[in-house]
């Protein structure tokens, strides 16, 4: 087994932990997400189906990314916001570990 070291973990795979792994991605800080299931899991499987983003789509969305198909004043059902969390063209998956308990 071998043992990677790193000084900066992000704990969490949901919005707040891949928006900060965007921001230490483009400082070009090292660093590692680390999640208990796949990334955005828990939007799709934990959540309920009528469930929509917190606030409007001009608001909730990551810097220099557009939620697609939506109204910039609609807010975001819970599938879009789950698929717009896996990287999209040009733009790398982030650094992530997931299974962490």
């Amino acid at each position: 087994m071998s043992v990677e070291k790193i000084d900066t973990l992000v704990v969490g795979g949901g919005q707040a932990g891949l928006a900060m792994s965007e921001h230490l991605s483009k400082c070009g800080v090292p660093h590692l997400v680390l999640e208990r299931h796949r990334i955005a899991e828990r939007w799709r499987s934990e959540r309920w189906d009528s469930l929509v983003a917190n606030g409007p789509a001009w608001h909730d969305r990551f810097p220099g990314m557009e939620f697609p198909d939506i109204d910039p004043d609609g807010f975001a059902p819970k599938e879009m916001v789950a698929d717009y969390f896996w990287p999209m063209p040009g733009r790398s998956p982030p650094p992530s570990v997931a299974g962490w308990r």
